[in-house]
């Protein structure tokens, strides 16, 4: 089992905090050194709320006090970590962000007094992604109809997810990301619906949006046709049923060279089910290497010009540790 990276091993540690001032501790006092790489160069998490990360991200989690403070402040610490340019906000799939203003301009207050910018990357709402509810999303989400008539609402995504996300984050909102459910949608109709979408969408919100697919018959040349007439990012995802990051990324190269964004999210090695990285939780150490994962998003990284824009986000369920794994690749890397 390989060990835990450690994150701060350049950054003085503070001395601890005793047991009066534990509910006094503010994150947003703590050190921030510079970020690592160039600003072209966004490494970050699927999220953050992780107290495993404890000694690494976090040096003292028991000194926020109770859990509920630590999820409310721990973004303030997140973000002063030096490998971190960007977050995954992938709470926002579950919620209207528009139901979430309070917490959006919390999390805004958290990042903007940094000096160097540091965005989210919300995950764009279930009703605008999924097609169809699977059975345990109708029971955990309250469906009665497994049929979402909100599928590629471009209505509901400029009310309901793009403009709060906008108004509340503002300049620390990063691209936003279309995560489409796997579905038995044909190509052609499918095309046809982001097209459509899409086309809406640019008429009242000219932000960043990457579309990540799981149907990989809807990999296609005619997609990728698609996103670069809207100016819309894909995806480079790692999941069980996508093709590896280097073949996503040559056949957007075969049909664009340039894009606007390059989004990286890996998730998990193909192959493996979600279920089964859960087991790693709490996450906090590097369980398995995913070699083949780390060399493509390697391989894609240095293909691209210094002055093209990526974002990397890794989640826990890659290899265990989240951190880790960002700080070994920008070991490479950098």
């Amino acid at each position: 089992m390989a060990q835990q990276f450690s994150l701060f091993a350049q950054t003085p540690q503070p001395e601890p905090v005793g047991r009066r001032a534990v509910h006094a501790f503010d994150p947003s006092t703590l050190p921030t050194p510079p970020k690592l790489g160039p600003k072209t160069r966004s490494f970050g998490t699927s999220s953050w709320v992780y107290p495993g990360w404890d000694g690494s991200v976090y040096r003292d989690v028991k000194a926020y006090g109770a859990s509920s403070r630590f999820s409310d402040l721990c973004l303030s610490e997140y973000a002063r970590d030096p490998h971190f340019r960007c977050a995954g906000a992938d709470n926002m799939y579950y919620v209207r962000p528009s139901s979430r203003r309070a917490l959006l301009r919390k999390y805004a207050s958290q990042l903007r007094s940094l000096p160097e910018k540091v965005v989210l990357c919300p995950k764009v709402f279930h009703e605008i992604t999924v097609s169809h509810y699977t059975p345990q999303q109708q029971e955990e989400w309250r469906k009665a109809d497994p049929i979402n008539p909100h599928f590629l609402d471009p209505s509901l995504f400029l009310q309901e997810v793009a403009t709060p996300l906008s108004d509340e984050l503002a300049e620390s909102l990063g691209p936003l990301i279309l995560e489409l459910q796997e579905n038995d949608i044909h190509e052609p109709e499918f095309c046809r619906l982001l097209d459509h979408f899409l086309s809406e969408v640019r008429k009242g919100f000219s932000g960043s949006i990457s579309v990540e697919l799981r149907t990989v018959s809807h990999f296609t040349s005619r997609y990728l046709s698609i996103l670069h007439h809207h100016g819309v990012g894909h995806v480079l995802n790692s999941w069980t049923r996508m093709p590896p990051i280097a073949q996503q990324f040559a056949r957007m190269q075969a049909i664009h060279r340039d894009w606007p964004d390059y989004v990286l999210r890996a998730l998990l090695q193909i192959g493996m089910r979600y279920a089964e990285a859960s087991k790693w939780a709490p996450y906090d150490r590097l369980q398995q290497r995913a070699t083949e994962v780390r060399a493509d998003m390697l391989t894609v990284l240095r293909s691209l010009p210094i002055e093209q824009t990526a974002y990397v986000l890794i989640n826990n369920h890659l290899e265990g540790n989240a951190p880790t794994t960002i700080a070994e690749l920008q070991a490479a890397l950098f």
